[in-house]
């Protein structure tokens, strides 16, 4: 029971600061969102410490909670959202998602070249820069009632498309081993890889 009890005073935690963070960032007139992500960062282990986090994960329940709330979003997103409109604007879309890839890669690399002289850690690092969040963007979005808008479908797809670039190059660092521990060839490695990420996005 005290386990359960904690579970519930930590949810109430995180649902208040959440409802606060919102408040507060929509009196500046910023995104709800982020003033939740404030708010989380409050509460969590870099300040507060009042939600446990191991091994940088939270408590079961929360993640749960949190994969089912992205999930209900993208929906919602996914509703407003038509495959004609994004065929149209696909070249448009294709070509942000293509700097949006080059420019934080090149940043990356710039800045990894000053921490280390390795290359496989600057390939990795590089490509943590280019990552980012289709959930967060589309709040974000739905919070400036902007998903109707073309230029929210051209941000929507560019996002779809950099992740989808993004898996990839982070696919061909991790396939690029050292001849020592080389199975097979980087270039075979790589073509597979990019069969599977196509098959991947046709399916869905």
């Amino acid at each position: 029971m005290p386990q359960i009890a904690d579970l519930f005073l930590q949810l109430f935690i995180i649902f208040a600061a959440a409802q606060v963070g919102a408040e507060v960032a929509a009196r500046l007139k910023l995104p709800s969102v982020v003033g939740e992500i404030g708010a989380g960062m409050l509460v969590g282990p870099s300040v507060l410490g009042w939600i446990p986090i191991k091994d940088g994960h939270a408590p079961v329940p929360f993640e749960m909670l949190a994969e089912i709330g992205v999930v209900f979003l993208m929906f919602s997103v996914g509703l407003e959202t038509r495959l004609g409109e994004l065929r149209r604007i696909g070249r448009l879309a294709t070509v942000v998602a293509l700097f949006g890839v080059i420019v934080p890669f090149g940043f990356g690399i710039a800045w990894a070249s000053t921490q280390t002289p390795e290359v496989a850690k600057q390939a990795f690092i590089s490509t943590a820069f280019v990552a980012t969040s289709v959930a967060i963007t589309a709040r974000v979005l739905a919070d400036l009632n902007a998903l109707g808008r073309r230029e929210a479908k051209v941000i929507l797809a560019a996002a779809v498309l950099d992740d989808i670039l993004a898996m990839l190059l982070l696919g061909a660092v991790a396939a690029f081993q050292p001849p020592a521990t080389q199975t097979g060839s980087f270039a075979l490695r790589l073509a597979i890889l990019a069969l599977e990420a196509l098959a991947f996005v046709v399916a869905l």
